[in-house]
């Protein structure tokens, strides 16, 4: 067994009980393909849409502290783009 293999640090398969349409304390975080990254919290989601749309992000985490009381959730790349387009509307 693994130190924290009790812990769970990243929720995957998950990605939609991410509140982004009403909790504005989410930070977001890409990986670019070359290993480089980036970070915004949700209220610049503009900002954040028109990067995470560019083919070189290869992985987006959402940080959120919420009912499972852990604070990192890998992302649907595809599903978010579509959620962030429909919030802002």
């Amino acid at each position: 067994m693994k130190l924290n293999d009790n812990l769970k640090h990243i929720e995957i398969g998950r990605d939609e009980d991410v509140p982004i349409e009403k909790n504005r304390r989410l930070w977001f975080l890409w990986i670019y393909n070359d290993g480089d990254w980036d970070a915004e919290r949700i209220t610049r989601m503009k900002d954040i849409l028109e990067e995470i749309k560019k083919s070189n992000v290869k992985t987006i985490f959402c940080s959120w502290h919420g009912e499972w009381k852990t604070n990192l959730f890998l992302m649907d790349k595809k599903k978010l783009i579509k959620r962030f387009k429909k919030i802002l509307k």
